[in-house]
C-alpha cells in the first residue's frame, strides 16, 4: 500500500512536470504579450528615498513617458509609531509634466531598521486595470517592483501547492506557495532619466 502510494506521488509529479514544460510556451508568448503591453502603454517612473544627516528621510516619486498613472499612494510600513508623520495625499492621476511627490518625515535609525516605503498605482491592463508597485527598504535602500503572476501561472502554482499539501514528501515550502504575485528585486530610473538625452551634453568630437 505504501509504494503505491510513493508510486502514485511520482506519476502525479512527472505529471505536474509535464504541464509546466507545456505550458512553458504560452508563458512564453504571454510574457512578449505583456512586454508589448508595457511598450503600448508607456510611461516611465524614477522613485527614491534617502537619508539626509539629520535622520530625515527623503522620497520623491516622478514619472514620464506617455502613460497615465491613477491613484498614485505612497506609504510607509514596518513602524509602529509613525510619529505622527502625514503622508503625501493621494494623486488621483500623475502624468509627465505633473510635479513629483515629495515627502520629507524624520525617523529615528532604530525605527528605521524595520521599515520600508511603498509607492503604489494602477494603469490600464487589457479591458480592466492593474495595480503596479515600488518598495524600498530605508536601512538598505534595496529597490523592489510587484510582479503578478499570469492567470496559466497561478493555475499551475495551485495545483503544485495543492499536491504539496496532500503528500507533505514534496516539501513544506511547496505547501505555502505563493499564488497572485511576488517581489522582485530591481532598480529605478532617475529624475535625469526621465529627460533623455536632454541630461546629456553631446560630444565635442
Amino acid at each position: 500500500m505504501r509504494v503505491d502510494l510513493v508510486w502514485g506521488v511520482v506519476a502525479l509529479t512527472v505529471a505536474t512536470l509535464t504541464v509546466l514544460l507545456a505550458v512553458r510556451r504560452f508563458v512564453m508568448v504571454g510574457s512578449q504579450l505583456v512586454f508589448s503591453r508595457y511598450v503600448a502603454v508607456g510611461g516611465l517612473v524614477a522613485f527614491s528615498a534617502h537619508r539626509d544627516d539629520a535622520d530625515a528621510y527623503r522620497v520623491r516619486f516622478e514619472v514620464g513617458g506617455p502613460g497615465v498613472f491613477h491613484n498614485v499612494t505612497v506609504q510607509l510600513f514596518g513602524v509602529s509609531d509613525t510619529g505622527g508623520v502625514q503622508r503625501p495625499a493621494v494623486r488621483h492621476t500623475m502624468a509627465a509634466g505633473d510635479s513629483p511627490i515629495e515627502w520629507t518625515f524624520c525617523l529615528p535609525a532604530e525605527a528605521a531598521e524595520q521599515a520600508w516605503v511603498m509607492v503604489t498605482w494602477v494603469r490600464p491592463y487589457l479591458q480592466g486595470v492593474e495595480s503596479e508597485a515600488l518598495a524600498q527598504w530605508l536601512p538598505t535602500g534595496r529597490l523592489y517592483e510587484w510582479r503578478w503572476y499570469s492567470e496559466t501561472t497561478r493555475y499551475v502554482r495551485t495545483v503544485m501547492r495543492f499536491v504539496a499539501r496532500r503528500w507533505p514528501v514534496l516539501g513544506e515550502s511547496m505547501r505555502e506557495l505563493p499564488l497572485y504575485g511576488r517581489w522582485r528585486r530591481t532598480s529605478s530610473n532617475t529624475s535625469a532619466d526621465l529627460l533623455g538625452p536632454a541630461a546629456t551634453p553631446p560630444p565635442k568630437v
